[in-house]
């Protein structure tokens, strides 16, 4: 199982004019696609570790093998960051609670 770069759910203009088309292109296109492709490359000799997905990898970064576990530490996180951060942006919310209170 190679690792893969995500679709984004909404389109490259969906948060303007807080983030413009090209940057959401370059950090999702280039950027996150870079630690896809990077930890695709760590793990390319490590059979075991082709079918684990990334969650996996990460809470049991200890057991991989110490020639590949900072790139699988490093991109493998990257991937996973990302592919959270994209599911945190939202247009059109408003601030609430404490966020509110110190804008």
């Amino acid at each position: 199982m190679a690792h893969e770069l995500p679709p984004l759910s909404y389109g490259y203009d969906s948060l303007e004019p807080y983030m413009d088309k090209e940057t959401m292109i370059i950090h999702h296109d280039k950027h996150h696609k870079a630690y896809v492709d990077n930890l695709n490359k760590a793990i390319e000799h490590h059979e075991e570790l082709q079918d684990k997905p990334v969650e996996w990898l990460l809470e049991n970064i200890d057991s991989i093998s110490q020639t590949v576990r900072t790139a699988v530490r490093n991109h493998g996180g990257g991937h996973f960051n990302h592919s959270f951060f994209w599911t945190c942006l939202k247009k059109n919310v408003k601030p609430r609670g404490e966020i509110l209170r110190a804008s």
